[in-house]
């Protein structure tokens, strides 16, 4: 079955041409190989208990049986995933996906309006930290997890509504024919240095994943007394160049226009890596504060495809789908045995900055300190 990405730009979301070439990729079928949902044996699960298999092909077939065999994601990049999504409709090839990028004030909004006139559309939120629509009893419902290694529970939040499955990479890019790999920064320190002032593009540091980075570098259970609000003003003393929406960050580091770009989510850098620019990224990097943010989503209370939904859902937490965002989304799973990106350290060898917290109250004195010390 095909994908079914559809790109929505808005003033906070400018699509990048390698995501869309991305979003227009379409799956494969099956392989011959593998028996398709009308055989004897249904289809097989990697790793899947006798158990957990049956419950998977279940769903599979009500899914089927339905005709409800699309599922809808709304994310702010949720083509970005397109790699990772084959992999699941290829599995269960039945199975559609339509991908839908928005703002996430615009997918709130929209799943707020479908869940008030019953017109539901979106089936799930896929997204980062915190979804402000898994605090909403009639927007999102819990699911039923039976899948992953024995014992394995998926962290959740808001009473089950917020489900997470991923981490992913945030770092540095620059520009390998302007920056040679031994002058590039390692870590947070070295964007202090006088060379990079005025050279150095970043997001927003009052939206998105940037400023639970420097909510980190300040928390006391965090790298308060490695940087603290001392390196968060020497930072903004260095005249940041700011690039609207974050996501074209490596774009513009791509171009030319800057040599570096700091708290970078790797996808983004991935993209225009793929279209061949001279674009390096940076992770785990030297000194400590490396952010890694919380993948989750989110399922749609009623949602028209809600058993292929739930098939999903369950099958990110297999050994396939934990290896496939090792291998094709590049985040690290949250199985005890899920792997890492290639290449990379094991989740115990990074030092890590802890996760955003999603409780308002708690980041307010973090969020007015980042917004008063940088000024656009």
């Amino acid at each position: 079955m095909k994908f079914n990405p559809v790109v929505r730009t808005a003033t906070a979301v400018v699509a990048i041409g390698a995501l869309a070439s991305l979003a227009a990729c379409a799956s494969t079928p099956a392989a011959p190989d593998e028996p398709d949902a009308g055989s004897s044996t249904g289809i097989e699960i990697p790793g899947a208990t006798e158990d957990q298999a049956a419950k998977f092909n279940e769903l599979y077939e009500a899914a089927v049986e339905s005709g409800n065999t699309d599922i809808v994601f709304y994310g702010p990049s949720a083509t970005t995933s397109t790699a990772l999504l084959k992999v699941f409709t290829d599995r269960f090839p039945e199975l559609s996906v339509t991908l839908k990028d928005m703002a996430d004030a615009q997918i709130l909004t929209t799943m707020q309006t479908e869940a008030a006139t019953g017109q539901r559309v979106g089936d799930l939120w896929w997204g980062g930290d915190s979804i402000q629509a898994a605090m909403e009893a009639d927007i999102c419902t819990p699911v039923d997890v039976f899948s992953g290694p024995d014992g394995f529970t998926p962290p959740t939040a808001q009473d089950d509504r917020l489900i997470y499955f991923a981490y992913r990479m945030f770092g540095f890019v620059y520009n390998s024919d302007n920056v040679k790999a031994a002058d590039a920064p390692k870590g947070w320190n070295d964007l202090l240095d006088s060379e990079w002032k005025g050279q150095i593009a970043m997001g927003d540091p009052n939206a998105g994943a940037l400023r639970h980075i420097f909510t980190g570098m300040m928390r006391p259970d965090g790298h308060a007394e490695q940087f603290g609000e001392a390196y968060v003003e020497k930072l903004a003393a260095q005249d940041i160049q700011y690039v609207d929406p974050e996501r074209n960050v490596s774009a513009e580091v791509a171009s030319g226009r800057f040599p570096v770009g700091a708290g970078v989510f790797y996808g983004y850098y991935l993209a225009q890596k793929e279209k061949g620019a001279p674009l390096e990224f940076v992770f785990p990097l030297e000194g400590g504060g490396n952010f890694l943010s919380r993948s989750s989503l989110c399922v749609a209370k009623d949602g028209p495809a809600a058993d292929a939904t739930e098939l999903f859902v369950n099958w990110i937490f297999t050994e396939e789908g934990q290896q496939a965002l090792a291998e094709k989304d590049f985040s690290y799973g949250n199985t005890p045995t899920a792997p890492g990106p290639e290449g990379m350290d094991s989740l115990d060898k990074i030092d890590k900055l802890p996760f955003a917290n999603p409780d308002p109250d708690f980041n307010k004195p973090y969020f007015e300190f980042i917004e008063k010390t940088f000024t656009k």
